[in-house]
């Protein structure tokens, strides 16, 4: 069921607990084996507390940390970490959503334990030492039907924790399976439980659900159960907008599940938002000409609502910014070199935005402007382009030599990068100076208007 090595690991851990207690592999590592998927990151469980686990690993190769105590998780540490939870009956406050439990009651049974996790997949357990699984809840067939149930009725398990909505379509991405009647109709009673959970658990999953091979299905329902306008409203809000039938065969929020399921996953949050304006625009304006300038703003207040780190705010509000860029491929190769150069950090994702948003109308299957650009980029690296000021084979030491002074070298030097940016020069040291040379009166003139 695991990997060789982490197998070894596991069955050496296991002989030191006490035969009545033994150690049990439990969750999406035993479901994930069971679906033919290698396993390396697992969680373990059984009835030995916190106190006497650590008892247990004192003296040998294994150290115990506790993670949280309160809740029976100790963190073991071999050759690889491992969270261990002792068996626990859970308690929430009554239709809270809150993530974590606030009361924790120990237990020796793990039929128990196993009532108080979300889905029945999740529930299956794999006793380390003879590798027998233990299946209290039937979860074994869930997994061969691919379908996700909860582990007890459906509205106490999705009220107790708001966040298992979430995970519901997280796993919907990235497992592929369906949702059960019941557990859909009590997500879709139970979506408010969202506005109780933390802005970073919600971008935790968000995350997760933009990773899966299924984030298009996982999407939908996060609309349909209504859970979409709670973590993202404006979003949501494009629901229904109307676009020009000749290039658009969906509505806003279709095109914007379809080019997410286009992108690759490193850029599907970009696409995600790529037109998160559209709807506002439209209402105020009556058209939406201006979403992407729009756009980049709706974006950077949505990311930073919901925490990411300002690396990420700034990159995919500058890739929404962006990402209609010579829609109509009319753009002079000059414009496109210059946009290439200023956003070369970008480019690979706005050339998957861009093909992902052609796919997303329904009629295209690929990008002029992405083709036009890949096709600018392979000539301008064959011509040694320098791609920003300072791949320039000469620097500001060199302009000094020639008599530049203050203002001049910065004006200068720029000059020279746009005329080898548009290959009209070539970037090597003697050609630049010579260029630099002849470069004084215009540089004169515009930094001192002569």
């Amino acid at each position: 069921m695991f990997d060789e090595f982490i197998k070894s690991e596991l069955e050496e851990l296991a002989k030191l607990f006490p035969e009545d207690k033994p150690l049990f592999a439990v969750g999406g590592c035993v479901r994930d084996a069971l679906r033919g998927e290698k396993c390396y990151d697992i969680d373990l469980s059984g009835a030995v507390k916190p106190d006497e686990l650590i008892n247990l690993l004192d003296g040998t190769r294994f150290k115990a940390t506790g993670a949280s105590p309160r809740l029976g998780t100790v963190i073991i540490k071999g050759n690889k970490c491992y969270e261990y939870t002792t068996f626990r009956i859970d308690s929430y406050p009554t239709g809270s959503g809150v993530h974590t439990p606030t009361q924790v009651e120990f237990t020796t049974d793990i039929v128990v334990d196993a009532m108080r996790r979300d889905f029945k997949c999740n529930a299956i357990y794999c006793r380390i030492i003879d590798n027998e699984l233990i299946d209290p809840l039937d979860g074994i067939a869930d997994v061969k039907r691919k379908v996700l149930s909860t582990t007890a009725d459906s509205q106490t398990v999705l009220s107790q924790d708001g966040l298992r909505i979430l995970r519901l379509a997280r796993f919907v991405s990235t497992l592929g399976f369906e949702v059960d009647g019941e557990t859909y109709e009590s997500a879709k009673k139970l979506a408010c439980r969202l506005e109780e959970i933390s802005v970073e658990r919600i971008r935790d999953e968000l995350d997760k659900i933009l990773a899966g091979d299924n984030c298009y299905k996982a999407l939908h329902l996060l609309q349909d159960i209504g859970a979409l306008k709670i973590i993202l409203p404006e979003l949501a809000a494009n629901d229904g907008v109307a676009q020009k039938r000749e290039y658009h065969r969906y509505d806003v929020l279709e095109h914007t599940f379809k080019v997410v399921e286009a992108c690759p996953p490193n850029v599907r949050l970009a696409g995600l938002l790529h037109d998160v304006a559209k709807g506002v625009c439209m209402a105020n304006e009556g058209n939406t000409y201006f979403h992407n300038v729009r756009g980049e703003m709706m974006a950077r207040e949505i990311l930073t609502r919901l925490k990411y780190p300002n690396r990420i705010i700034d990159r995919v509000s500058r890739i929404v910014g962006l990402h209609m860029f010579d829609v109509n491929g009319n753009a002079r190769e000059c414009k496109c070199r210059r946009f290439i150069a200023q956003n070369i950090d970008l480019l690979d994702d706005l050339l998957d935005l861009f093909k992902a948003d052609c796919i997303g109308t329904g009629y295209l299957q690929s990008s002029r402007t992405a083709d036009k650009l890949t096709a600018i980029y392979a000539k301008m690296i064959e011509e040694n382009v320098p791609m920003s000021i300072k791949a320039l084979d000469v620097d500001g030491g060199d302009m000094q030599k020639l008599g530049y002074i203050g203002k001049e070298i910065g004006v200068v030097l720029n000059e020279i990068w746009d005329l080898a940016l548009l290959g009209k020069i070539r970037n090597d040291k003697e050609n630049l100076i010579c260029v630099a040379k002849r470069m004084k009166k215009r540089v004169k003139k515009i930094t001192h208007g002569e």
